[in-house]
């Protein structure tokens, strides 16, 4: 358990400078905020796996918020997580109440361009599908995508990160690495509609 506190300013920094400094923030707010989910869980009473996807996929909608501006600093960011970590179990608990026999929507479409990559990993369903896929693809291809496409790591730091000779080896692999996800997709994904 880390005792560093960063201030806000400093957690927003890091996340828009991405590589290392957006990975370890990204640890660090993990870590920091974990107190939330037995604080939430006293009120919304949800199983152990239901709260902590929902802490999970809270802490991708902060980061993103934080990433792409729309966090106005009018609250503290533990103040907003909070909020939105809150929201999220209730979303939960209520589905887990009210949804129980009402059929599940399945992805009707999906496009895997370098663009949308970011959108895909930040939609819970889709994202656990395509994480699942991307275990398929190996573990090299997983970290590259993954630096790439959700880190933001540089061309040359994920060569460096993946022991590859440099930026353009690792442009290739990414490549060859998306290339192969997306015939995943298409195989997996695109047939269950």
């Amino acid at each position: 358990m880390t005792t560093t506190q960063y201030p806000d300013e400093e957690i927003i920094a890091s996340l828009r400078k991405g590589g290392s400094a957006f990975e370890d923030m990204s640890m660090y707010l993990f870590h920091q905020y974990k107190g939330f989910i037995v604080k939430v869980n006293q009120r919304v009473h949800l199983k152990d796996e239901d709260i902590q996807d929902a802490y999970s996929d809270s802490l991708v909608k902060l980061i993103q918020k934080l990433k792409d501006g729309s966090f106005k600093g009018e609250s503290k960011i533990s103040s907003y997580f909070y909020s939105i970590f809150s929201n999220a179990a209730v979303d939960v608990s209520r589905k887990n109440t009210s949804y129980k026999n009402m059929p599940t929507k399945e992805l009707t479409e999906f496009d895997a361009r370098e663009k949308d990559l970011m959108s895909v990993f930040t939609a819970k369903d889709q994202a656990y599908k395509i994480i699942g896929l991307m275990d398929s693809i190996g573990a090299p291809c997983k970290q590259i995508l993954l630096d790439w496409g959700y880190y933001g790591f540089s061309m040359e730091e994920i060569a460096q990160r993946s022991s590859l000779s440099g930026a353009e080896s690792a442009r290739s692999m990414k490549y060859k690495c998306l290339k192969k996800l997306k015939i995943l997709i298409a195989e997996k994904l695109d047939s269950h509609v």
